[in-house]
């Protein structure tokens, strides 16, 4: 399946019904498109979704900045910048790191301007 920028992208394109359904679907796109591997260090365990580019620090909650990690990774990271967290980290990897940057890079499709209920999406 495709994965689209956002959750709210599922429920438009009528790929559920709720939100929360929608939600879910997002997040199991990311996972699957992972392997249902942390980004990071590879574990299966736990599996979550970080933002690469922390939304403390504006990034977005689109796909684009969005990778499959572990509980342990997520919270470790925290709102810390990417290079400068996993560099530190024992299990650093160039070539994981670079699958990210792709990820980042390739996942370009921009936002789509749709209405959901009765909001309408921004478009960045």
């Amino acid at each position: 399946m495709q994965v689209y920028n956002s959750h709210e992208e599922y429920s438009y394109n009528m790929f559920t019904y709720t939100s929360s359904e929608a939600k879910r679907l997002w997040k199991r796109t990311i996972k699957e498109q992972w392997n249902y591997e942390c980004a990071y260090c590879g574990s299966e365990e736990q599996l979550t979704i970080d933002h690469v580019t922390p939304q403390s620090k504006g990034g977005t909650d689109f796909s684009i900045n969005a990778v499959c990690c572990c509980r342990s990774c997520n919270q470790s990271k925290g709102h810390i910048p990417l290079e400068e967290w996993y560099k530190k980290q024992s299990f650093f990897s160039q070539s994981k790191l670079q699958k990210i940057k792709e990820w980042i890079a390739g996942n370009t499709a921009k936002p789509q301007l749709y209405t959901y209920g009765k909001r309408t999406n921004k478009v960045i």
